[in-house]
């Protein structure tokens, strides 16, 4: 065999060896794409699950930024155009509810009865994931 016969089927065998690494990669994609999806779908019925939950839902992060919101909490404080997200909780809320986020530095899950728009609440608060520190969820149940 010659040196020419060699680098054929050197260059054939790297060729396969491509095709086959081309083929498990596309697998790979195939496989987190459909994962993605799936996760995507979970994301999007938790949402829907939030928002006709008839209570006020609603996320801070660590510095004190809204970062999610249900679709009571939107209804209730329609702050701008985007309703309250992405705007720092002082800006959004009363000091009667910024008073009752403040106690969580002090208690476990600090609760009060609030007025908010003319309507009696309990509001709750709780730490997301205590030890790691990834803000807060603000609950405000309607008292009928």
């Amino acid at each position: 065999m010659d040196q020419f016969q060699e680098l054929q089927l050197e260059n054939n065998r790297l060729s396969e060896e491509i095709d086959q690494t081309k083929e498990n990669l596309d697998k790979l994609v195939n496989k987190r794409t459909e994962i993605l999806e799936i996760r995507n779908r979970i994301l999007q019925i938790s949402q829907g699950v939030l928002d006709v939950l008839p209570v006020v839902v609603v996320g801070i992060d660590p510095e004190q930024m809204i970062v999610h919101c249900n679709e009571y909490a939107r209804d209730l404080f329609p702050y701008g155009g985007m309703g309250p997200l992405g705007n720092d909780r002082h800006d959004v809320f009363s000091t009667e509810v910024n008073a009752l986020i403040d106690r969580i530095d002090g208690e476990r899950n600090p609760k009060a009865m609030l007025e908010v728009a003319q309507q009696k609440f309990r509001g709750e608060v709780r730490r997301l994931h205590e030890k790691l520190s990834q803000g807060i969820v603000l609950v405000l149940i309607p008292e009928n």
